[in-house]
């Protein structure tokens, strides 16, 4: 297992001998890694961080190490292809051995994504994005679209529904897809730090700054898409600054007077009716129409059921090989459970809810003993409002098909009021009272 670092000056190695491949790795124009097999260390340069389509997570890059890691010790291949799980097109990458001592000490890697027309429109997030009811096929269906262009998206949806795995997609789809996709998230990042958060800031801009300022994620994400998650939250400040970007495509940095021309895609997101808060005065009228070029809303558990088991399956296998296990499915009791569920945290709360359960099951099933507490008690029979008929309907209902069965006759009647375990006279009297009969000659105690 190698320990990635993304090369800078400051993972440079001080090495005469490798002096003259790292120093050219940000200027070259394909990916790079180089691999210190006496330290262990995987260094990459910027153009990898892009093939890879990654930011701070480097499974991708682990994920190819790991494919290519047996050819370090064998002879020097050249053009040689692979197709990666998870990667939209394949990689072609050259191996280059730097012998010291008669021994392979370091190895260059260029890598090169491979076009392939057949893959336009393809996206490994859309695979992700686990739904077959008719809601789900639909609106795939329209991001398939979308994705090739470069229209301002909102997306609308609840917690939980997955809005940032969509933005994935549409990233993904996108001829923007090897360039990056930055997620910032309004509501986690104080109104204070937002602005340098978004726009960078020179050196020396504010007290505490860095010395040597900071790059925005606009300038970051040019080239790409940058996906603004809870935008709500933004203040009105804020809004304004976003809508300027969205009209000129420039932005300024904190503590400078250059505006910096940014090629980004923008998506927004949010869990609260915008539409509504413009009304109300709490977020800009034009703003909102900006973002608003193409909504989708991105449904509710709740309302694409037929998903459940879907994605129920799709989790337990995927938790199987995470924690080694057997299971196969949901019980009969808990596919019940949750067809009845409320699914307040929508898919979101069913991934923790399997997760939860796959730690403590031991069987080939997922039963009810394995769920969350707030499950419990989930299973007792619910009554619809709609569905609750008084004490007297039931006895009057009861009554009436007791005779049916036995009979209207006085035989009839003394066997129904047997099987009921009430007097004779009783049944006499709540004929008359609910009316099953239009008169009755003979009420005796």
């Amino acid at each position: 297992m190698f320990i990635l670092k993304y090369y800078d000056e400051n993972n440079a190695f001080n090495n005469s001998i490798l002096d003259k491949y790292i120093n050219i790795m940000n200027m070259y124009d394909k990916g790079v890694i180089f691999f210190d097999l006496i330290k262990n260390t995987a260094y990459f340069n910027e153009k990898c961080k892009n093939i890879f389509n990654t930011d701070s997570d480097m499974s991708e890059i682990e994920k190819f190490i790991n494919g290519i890691e047996k050819d370090f010790c064998e002879g020097d291949r050249e053009n040689k292809e692979v197709s990666l799980i998870g990667l939209e097109a394949d990689i072609t990458y050259t191996i280059k051995h730097l012998i010291e001592g008669k021994k392979v000490k370091y190895v260059l890697c260029t890598i090169e994504r491979k076009s392939n027309k057949r893959n336009i429109g393809k996206s490994a997030y859309i695979s992700e994005i686990i739904g077959e009811s008719d809601v789900m096929l639909n609106l795939k269906a329209k991001i398939k679209i979308v994705g090739r262009y470069d229209s301002t998206i909102l997306l609308l949806g609840e917690t939980g529904t997955g809005k940032e795995l969509f933005a994935r997609a549409i990233h993904d789809i996108s001829p923007r897809r090897n360039k990056k996709f930055i997620v910032v998230n309004c509501g986690a990042i104080p109104d204070s730090l937002l602005e340098s958060e978004l726009f960078g800031y020179e050196r020396g801009a504010f007290t505490g700054a860095n010395s040597n300022g900071k790059v925005g994620k606009f300038e970051e994400a040019d080239g790409g898409t940058i996906f603004l998650d809870e935008i709500e939250n933004m203040t009105q400040f804020m809004q304004n600054k976003i809508l300027r970007i969205i009209e000129d495509r420039k932005i300024c940095r904190i503590g400078s007077n250059k505006e910096v021309n940014v090629n980004v895609r923008i998506i927004g997101a949010t869990n609260i009716e915008l539409k509504k808060m413009v009304e109300e005065g709490n977020f800009r009228k034009d703003l909102y129409y900006r973002l608003n070029v193409i909504c989708f809303k991105v449904p509710s558990l709740i309302e694409r059921k037929d998903d459940i088991f879907l994605i129920s399956n799709y989790l337990i296998e995927k938790y199987c090989k995470m924690f080694e296990k057997d299971i196969i499915d949901l019980s009969d009791e808990v596919k019940k459970l949750f067809k009845t569920h409320k699914w307040d945290g929508n898919v979101r709360e069913l991934r923790n809810v399997i997760e939860y359960a796959m730690n403590f099951e031991n069987s080939n099933y997922i039963t009810e003993a394995s769920l969350p507490n707030e499950f419990i008690g989930e299973n007792e029979v619910k009554i619809e409002p709609k569905d609750i008929i008084s004490i007297e309907e039931m006895e009057k209902e009861t009554l009436r098909k007791t005779l049916d069965w036995f009979g209207w006759d006085e035989a009839g009647k003394i066997k129904a009021a047997e099987a009921l375990g009430i007097s004779r006279s009783s049944v006499y009297r709540k004929v008359v009272k609910y009316g099953l009969e239009y008169s009755v000659n003979d009420i005796s105690n």
